[in-house]
């Protein structure tokens, strides 16, 4: 069985990478738990080591944000020039949360929000962030407002934010409803099925 390894720059990152591997990738399998770099200042400097491990271990699937920036700016900055083609970076636009919302069905469903209180097109929305912990702050379950929603600061993530959208990744985030609203995820599931068609 073919195997694959994800890195993300934080929890929500390496979740939504293994829900990538799963739909993109049938037949293959991790090659272990996601690794979370807890950063992207972390995970930059490591992507030689990653791709020298793409080349002679596995393909690798890095996950990080724009935050922003143009995706082939960052590309051009941060990944090594000749980066062995079994390592894929993928960026959200801007930021994880936008693939998130994607899938407006089931985050509504899965987090208990207003689909009417999603944004139709989330990678153009700057500060997807706060986007979600808009949305979460008006969810229907009061144990996912009080954990996700800092109490003090509504514009802050509480304790419980990574939990609840890691585990709503897993339990009810489709990637092919999500492809259809975000062109920078759509992006990411295509070189994923380039790679599975490489390595046929």
């Amino acid at each position: 069985m073919k195997r694959i390894l994800v890195v993300g720059e934080d929890a929500l990152c390496c979740a939504l990478g293994e829900k990538l591997v799963a739909a993109a990738l049938p037949g293959w399998s991790l090659a272990g738990p996601a690794i979370d770099t807890k950063g992207v200042t972390k995970l930059i400097p490591a992507l030689p080591r990653y791709s020298e491990q793409a080349q002679f271990v596995q393909p690798v699937l890095c996950i990080a944000d724009t935050d922003g920036q143009c995706v082939k700016q960052w590309l051009q900055k941060n990944v090594p020039a000749r980066s062995h083609k079994n390592m894929l970076v993928r960026l959200a636009v801007n930021e994880a949360e936008s693939w998130l919302m994607a899938d407006q069905e089931g985050f509504a469903l899965g987090l208990q929000v207003d689909k009417r209180r999603l944004p139709r097109s989330p990678d153009d929305v700057l500060d997807a962030k706060a986007a979600v912990l808009v949305a979460l702050s008006k969810s229907r379950q009061r144990y996912i407002r009080e954990e996700a929603v800092s109490r003090s600061n509504p514009f802050r993530q509480g304790s419980g934010y990574n939990i609840h959208l890691c585990a709503f990744v897993k339990s009810h985030w489709s990637v092919e409803r999500a492809r259809s609203s975000s062109p920078s995820l759509e992006r990411a599931v295509k070189h994923l099925q380039r790679m599975a068609n490489d390595h046929d």
